[in-house]
């Protein structure tokens, strides 16, 4: 099999893993798919709706059937990042890439979000993004961020670095810890992309599951020591890292290696005596609310996942998307980017072939193989243009077909604009979908006062007033015309539901 189709097959995968598990994330339990898909099962994209930026203040996001969330878009961010040595610009990825990120995001968790929003500080490098938040007046620190936003991204640093397992840790431990400090998000991430390392070089009829996990626990304390932490960069973060906690680094992080460590063992007992999926995903603790997105327990969920269903690998991906409770895409993400990088894209079904952004990730993909190989030729800067900033918009004054510049991604162009109100008088959200020409799709949102919405919504009516006079000229003799514009004047401002009624009884269709 050609590595082409190994590392298309693992980055697609992984992101129709992002995207069919995104579905069912905060889904409960069968009977609510049910009622909302007609099925008790996710294994196909659907439409569906989420509410974004809480109660008071949101929007609907209408999500299209085959869109990813956060998961794939720091993945291409990443991807983005990565030099033609294989090596990351860790500033460009922390303070371009994810701090622009902020504008775009889908799906995106508090902690991925606060360490974008704190690394805009100017004081900040990639190596000291130190920070606490509060949730439900609780303080987390940045030392406690054990959650997979970091493991979630990984993915191209080891299709880059192929065979490269020191520089695979290295890099991903750097990329790691711009967001996240705790043990379990950074042996997560490491641990992940190992094991694409592994099976990406195994042939599927050569695989033996026994052999692979044997080989990922396999003096597995030595195998992830952290031999580099002797780096400038890293010793200044170590440092500051134990300045504020009671058990040092170190001592976290053995704890970590051996707790995962009995994880591998456990997953393969489970396999050996062919214990359920859910017997097992909940022993890794991914039921748990406090260890469900474990960047550790997750990563392993994918892997186990990945190795049970080797032979029937599209069930490892639909397994992960329906244990409901648990981190769903980001397991089937993991999943999927296991069993891509073993079987290679062929094994996509017509019906996944429609995720988001599938020819970008295509390209994204030849350029991680050209990159793994040492041939990738120079590459085109995007240099700022004259057209209109889509980045953190200040005025809602854009236009539907409109050309556009986002920073990082490059020129695009408007395809839709929506503006809802919010439950809170006096606001309303702006959502703006664009193309961009490398070919990646975003969606940006911001929330605006009033007055503009007013005006939005007085210029929409105009229109349609317009529309209901044109058709009463045709329809309405005189003298019943001429009341109908008295009762428009007297009116001022007709609501979209007179509008409607009006047009029907002037259109006096069946």
């Amino acid at each position: 099999m050609k590595p082409e189709t190994k590392y298309k097959g693992s980055i697609k995968l992984s992101a129709i893993g992002d995207a069919l598990g995104w579905i069912t994330e905060f889904e409960k339990s069968p009977q609510s798919i049910k009622e909302k898909f007609g099925t008790e099962k996710i294994d196909k994209f659907y439409s569906w709706k989420k509410t974004v930026g809480g109660r008071f203040y949101g929007y609907i996001d209408n999500i299209k059937a085959g869109s990813y969330s956060d998961d794939t878009q720091l993945l291409l961010a990443v991807a983005r990042s990565i030099k033609a040595d294989g090596s990351l610009d860790h500033n460009h990825f922390a303070k371009i890439e994810l701090a622009n990120w902020l504008d775009y995001a889908r799906g995106g968790g508090r902690t991925v979000k606060t360490a974008a929003d704190k690394i805009q500080r100017k004081s900040v490098q990639w190596f000291n993004n130190f920070y606490n938040f509060k949730v439900n007046g609780e303080t987390n620190d940045y030392r406690q961020s054990g959650a997979n936003g970091a493991a979630m991204r990984v993915l191209p640093i080891a299709l880059a670095n192929l065979g490269d397992i020191e520089k695979i840790k290295e890099e991903i431990f750097c990329n790691s810890i711009i967001t996240h400090g705790h043990p379990r998000a950074l042996l997560g991430a490491m641990l992940y992309g190992y094991a694409v390392n592994q099976i990406i070089v195994i042939r599927p009829e050569d695989f033996n599951w026994e052999n692979y996990i044997t080989q990922i626990g396999l003096d597995f304390p030595k195998k992830f020591d952290l031999s580099f932490i002797n780096k400038p960069e890293l010793k200044e973060w170590l440092k500051e890292w134990n300045k504020s906690n009671n058990k040092p680094f170190e001592l976290v992080y053995e704890e970590i290696l051996i707790e995962t460590q009995q994880y591998l063992r456990l997953v393969y007992q489970n396999i050996k005596q062919n214990i359920s999926v859910q017997e097992t995903l909940q022993k890794l603790g991914c039921f748990a609310s406090g260890t469900k997105g474990s960047g550790t327990s997750t990563v392993i969920a994918g892997i186990y996942l990945a190795t049970k269903f080797h032979n029937e690998p599209l069930q490892a991906i639909i397994e992960a998307v329906n244990a409901l409770g648990s981190d769903t895409d980001s397991i089937a993400a993991f999943a999927g980017g296991l069993i891509g990088a073993l079987h290679g894209h062929n094994i996509i079904p017509e019906k996944w072939k429609s995720v988001q952004d599938i020819e970008y990730l295509d390209r994204i993909t030849e350029r991680l193989l050209a990159i793994s190989e040492d041939r990738l030729e120079a590459e085109n800067s995007n240099f700022p243009t004259e057209k209109k900033l889509l980045n953190k918009p200040q005025n809602d004054d854009f236009e539907l077909n409109q050309e556009i510049e986002f920073i990082p991604l490059g020129n695009g162009k408007i395809v839709n604009i929506d503006r809802q109100p919010t439950l809170t008088k006096g606001k309303y959200n702006l959502i703006i979908e664009a193309n961009l020409e490398i070919g990646q799709s975003i969606l940006v949102s911001k929330l605006f006062n009033a007055p503009d919405y007013s005006d939005k919504t007085n210029e929409t009516n105009t229109n349609e007033t317009e529309t209901l006079l044109q058709l009463a000229e045709e329809k309405l003799k005189p003298r019943t015309l001429e009341k109908l514009k008295k009762y428009l004047v007297k009116q001022k401002k007709l609501s979209k539901g007179q509008l409607e009624v009006l047009l029907t009884i002037l259109k006096n269709e069946e």
